[in-house]
């Protein structure tokens, strides 16, 4: 049996609270406690032992830097995680220096914090792995954090917020945009390629749902719903699946598909995404159309490590050259396969299949 982990969350947004009891509902080792102010996070904690408090920096009264000052104080063997924004990234830095195990920059995304709360979780029960996967955590924020506030202007430029651009400053800011989601997919892509190679074949003994756990979590994701592409997701689910493995590093494939499918598609067309059984497996297909893929580069450059195709009429789209391989790699652990099947020039289609439990 798991060792439960008491966390205690502190912000003064409820919808923020609510959130989080949300992400991590499913999480049956952790307990979760929240408090609406900084002053409420320290009574309660000096009525219960917490393992894990996370603070929003910036709230009324008592802040989150006031609370961990405390904390390192009074109860130095607690771990502290700070909520917050991009405009006070210097001060959450600053907190790291005062003894905060890391920081989840808002908005996060539900997968940013459950991976930093297992970090901490990790770094607490002296795993050899933490003090690498911390090094990841840390390296990542400062490179994700000013790389994620240019993508955010940028795209709030190309979609005319501030008003219609001259056709020549709207394709300067198209080539900013590939340019931060190329950043973007190479920070994803050689963490997630540290993590797959962390990861003990131990961990894939896990009962998961497919759909529950793996593919709507990613398909819910605002940056794949509301692309620039204007590309509409078309889902069809015949089963309901049930498998042994890892959800985190599912997710990590499930989200290098999408994000390809997303990136190579086509403006305006509808990208599918199916779920379906087929004899002792089940397969989760995604579809695009597009610039599709060459049979001579299915045949021997897909999936290899550091091996970028070189494919037309991309608009200059680049690739880091490891997510196939690391999609590759994380479905041959769980005992499946990914294959692809592709008419150049017109559409591709990536098949993971996955044996059932």
């Amino acid at each position: 049996m798991k060792n439960i982990i008491n966390i205690l969350i502190i912000d003064d947004d409820a919808i923020v609270l609510k959130s989080c009891l949300k992400i991590f509902r499913k999480q049956s080792s952790y307990v979760i406690d929240t408090a609406s102010s900084g002053t409420e996070g320290l009574q309660q904690a000096q009525k219960k032992k917490y393992d894990i408090v996370i603070t929003d920096l910036k709230m009324p009264q008592l802040g989150g830097m006031e609370v961990l000052k405390t904390l390192r104080t009074d109860q130095p063997d607690v771990t502290v995680i700070i909520f917050t924004g991009y405009a006070t990234v210097d001060t959450a830095r600053q907190a790291l220096r005062l003894g905060a195990f890391d920081y989840v920059p808002k908005p996060f995304k539900p997968d940013e914090l459950r991976e930093v709360v297992a970090n901490a979780v990790m770094a607490r029960e002296d795993d050899p792995n933490a003090k690498m996967l911390d090094l990841m955590a840390i390296v990542s924020h400062e490179l994700k954090s000013p790389l994620s506030v240019v993508h955010t202007t940028a795209e709030t430029l190309y979609r005319g917020y501030f008003g219609n651009l001259p056709p020549e400053q709207h394709k300067t800011i198209e080539a900013i945009l590939r340019n931060c989601q190329y950043l973007e997919d190479i920070i994803r892509n050689y963490l997630d390629l540290s993590k797959m190679e962390l990861d003990e074949l131990d961990s894939f003994k896990k009962e998961i749902d497919l759909l529950q756990d793996v593919i709507k979590p990613v398909l819910d994701i605002p940056e794949h719903r509301d692309n620039t592409q204007d590309i509409t997701i078309a889902t069809d689910f015949m089963v309901s699946s049930t498998v042994y493995g890892d959800p985190n590093l599912l997710r990590i494939v499930m989200t290098n598909l999408v994000n390809n499918a997303i990136k190579y598609g086509r403006n305006g067309t509808t990208m599918s995404v199916s779920l379906r059984e087929n004899n002792n497996a089940y397969e989760i297909a995604v579809y695009n159309e597009g610039v599709g893929i060459s049979k001579d580069d299915i045949e021997h450059k897909l999936f290899k490590k550091f091996v970028r195709l070189r494919q037309r009429s991309t608009g200059g789209i680049k690739g880091s050259g490891l997510g196939l391989y690391i999609c590759k790699t994380i479905v041959a652990k769980h005992g499946g396969t990914i294959r692809v099947e592709s008419e150049e020039g017109q559409w591709v289609r990536f098949i993971v299949s996955l044996p059932k439990k």
